[in-house]
């Protein structure tokens, strides 16, 4: 498919790096191989995967011939793809006008993730009323997400209070969380009458989170430390709460059902532990390695930096559906 070059006018193809004429980088050669819209259609379904408000809101048009004033669009009219901006003043001003849809579909798109960074922008700039009010929103929303995270920690801290030793004390804890919750709600709410209190609250507040951050890394920790046992020339492995037995024909570990352990490492499960210093270990039974672990656990237990990033590359620009999209900032009196 052919473009024009931005620097020199000529025309090249939409695979070329470099523009053959005059050796400009093609900036728009990555569209090649990203998810970047070609086509009206692939750009309408764009606008509506970021959750962005409707086009009388955005005054972007995509696949319209709009002829008020204040807007952005894009439309096809006898083979020709038009993209254009309406000023205030109702005048138009032609950006592209040609054949060439994967062309005039990127000129839109770019100005319309430009937007988007621009709305975002405005949104969050303390300088204006309506930027210091929108953060005081989101201030209060976080504040109200914050505790029921932390409601969530609580129950969770329940559960986890009725195993191990330190149980009655996780459990104390448990039961202490709707107390202080309930005193910094009060702070929130009636500053006034408990404002010589405050600061000392919030203290105990950050280190209650600690301490339960520590508590719940702790027990992540320890679940999903491998421990391997060996009896009766078996190997056996304890990982998430879960047994595994290693198949020596299939060399690779598969599930078994607690119930059918041999009772002395349910019991005595420490004097069958396989000594971890390297003396007594052979490195083929290591269970993070095998291959039931790559097919059914690491995803779930490893962050992943690898795959296809282009899946995820435009969730900057997605679009917060109780955010308000204020089209009056634009820039309606310049060509582009």
């Amino acid at each position: 498919m052919e473009i024009k070059c931005e620097y020199c006018g000529a025309y090249m193809s939409d695979t070329d790096e470099k523009c053959p004429n005059c050796g400009a980088i093609n900036k728009n050669h990555k569209r090649v191989a990203d998810n970047t819209p070609k086509t009206i259609e692939e750009l309408k379904q764009w606008y509506k995967d970021r959750n962005l408000p409707p086009y009388e809101k955005t005054r972007f048009f995509i696949g319209m011939d709009y002829k008020k004033p204040k807007a952005f669009g894009i439309y096809e009219e006898n083979g020709n793809f038009i993209v254009y901006k309406n000023k205030a003043d109702g005048s138009r001003a032609v950006r592209y006008q040609g054949r060439d849809e994967a062309y005039a579909v990127n000129e839109l798109y770019l100005k319309l993730k430009s937007e988007i960074l621009n709305q975002k922008a405005h949104q969050t700039n303390p300088a204006s009323t309506k930027g210091m009010q929108k953060q005081k929103k989101k201030r209060a929303l976080s504040n109200a997400k914050t505790f029921g995270w932390v409601v969530c920690l609580f129950m969770g801290m329940g559960g986890i209070g009725l195993m191990g030793p330190l149980g009655v004390a996780k459990f104390v804890l448990f039961l202490l969380a709707p107390l202080l919750l309930y005193y910094l709600v009060i702070v929130k709410v009636t500053k006034d009458r408990f404002k010589p209190y405050e600061s000392k609250l919030k203290i105990a507040y950050i280190a209650f989170l600690v301490i339960v951050f520590f508590a719940l890394v702790s027990k992540g920790i320890k679940s999903t430390t491998p421990h391997y046992y060996s009896y009766d020339n078996s190997v056996y492995c304890l990982y998430d709460d879960e047994y595994y037995e290693y198949d020596y024909y299939s060399n690779d570990y598969v599930p078994v059902n607690q119930d059918y352990l041999p009772v002395e490492i349910v019991n005595n499960g420490p004097d069958y532990e396989f000594n971890m210093d390297g003396t007594e270990w052979d490195s083929s039974y290591t269970f993070e390695d095998s291959d039931y672990y790559d097919d059914n656990l690491r995803s779930t237990h490893e962050w992943s930096f690898d795959g296809d990033s282009s899946s995820s590359s435009d969730s900057s620009y997605d679009w917060d559906s109780g955010s308000d999209w204020d089209s009056g900032s634009s820039d309606w009196d310049s060509d582009w």
